[in-house]
C-alpha cells in the first residue's frame, strides 16, 4: 500500500519529536474559513498569491523539497501554512474527514518508481474521505499519462474552476512559452456518494 511507504511514514507524527508539527497543523485546521490544500507547491508562486488575494481562507501547502519549503514559508502570510510533508501521509493520517474545500494538484512530478506513486486508488480514497462533499479538485499536468491516471482514479463529475483562483504555476508558464499542451481537470466531489 503506497501510504505505508510514504516519506516520513504514517506514524511519525505520533512521536514526540514530530508532535509539534502535528499540533501546528491541527491548530491551523481549527481556524476559520474554507481550507485549500496545494500538493507540491514548488516555489510557492500559486499558493502564496492565493493566500494574499483570499485572506478569508486558509491555505495549506505541502512539498517534499526542504529548501523550497523554507524559502516559500519565509514569505507566507498568517493564513498560509507550508510544510515539508508527503501528501500521502497528510491525506491518509493527518487530515480529518471532510475538512478540505479545495485541492490543487498542479503538475505533479511523474513517479520515478513504485514507492513514489502519488496517483493511486489508495490516495484517491483518502482524498475522497478528506474533501468535503461538493469540494473541488483542480488538477493540471503536461503529461498525458498523469492526466489519464487522475481521470481514472477520481470518477467525479466535472465542475467550475475553484473560486480561489487558477493562477498559472511556474511549470504552466514554461508550457505556454514552449507551446506544450496542458491537460486539466476540475472535478467536484459529489454531495452524496452513490451506493
Amino acid at each position: 500500500m503506497a501510504e505505508l511507504t510514504a516519506m516520513y511514514g504514517t506514524r511519525l507524527f505520533d512521536q514526540p519529536a514530530h508532535a509539534a508539527v502535528r499540533a501546528r497543523l491541527l491548530e491551523f485546521l481549527d481556524g476559520p474559513g474554507p481550507l485549500g490544500v496545494e500538493i507540491g507547491f514548488d516555489h510557492g508562486m500559486c499558493i502564496l498569491d492565493r493566500a494574499r488575494r483570499f485572506p478569508e481562507a486558509r491555505h495549506l501547502g505541502v512539498e517534499l523539497r526542504e529548501a523550497r519549503v523554507a524559502a516559500a514559508a519565509a514569505n507566507a502570510p498568517p493564513n498560509c501554512l507550508l510544510l515539508r510533508l508527503d501528501a500521502r501521509t497528510l491525506f491518509s493520517v493527518l487530515l480529518p474527514p471532510a475538512s478540505v474545500d479545495f485541492l490543487y494538484l498542479l503538475f505533479p512530478t511523474p513517479p520515478s518508481g513504485p514507492k513514489r506513486v502519488l496517483l493511486s486508488e489508495g490516495f484517491a480514497a483518502h482524498v475522497g474521505r478528506t474533501l468535503k462533499p461538493g469540494g473541488t479538485l483542480w488538477f493540471a499536468t503536461d503529461v498525458p499519462e498523469l492526466h489519464a491516471a487522475a481521470r481514472s482514479i477520481f470518477p467525479w463529475p466535472e465542475g467550475p474552476p475553484p473560486p480561489l483562483g487558477t493562477e498559472l504555476s511556474r511549470r504552466e508558464r514554461v508550457c505556454r512559452r514552449d507551446a506544450l499542451p496542458v491537460y486539466r481537470l476540475c472535478l467536484r466531489r459529489p454531495v452524496t456518494d452513490a451506493p
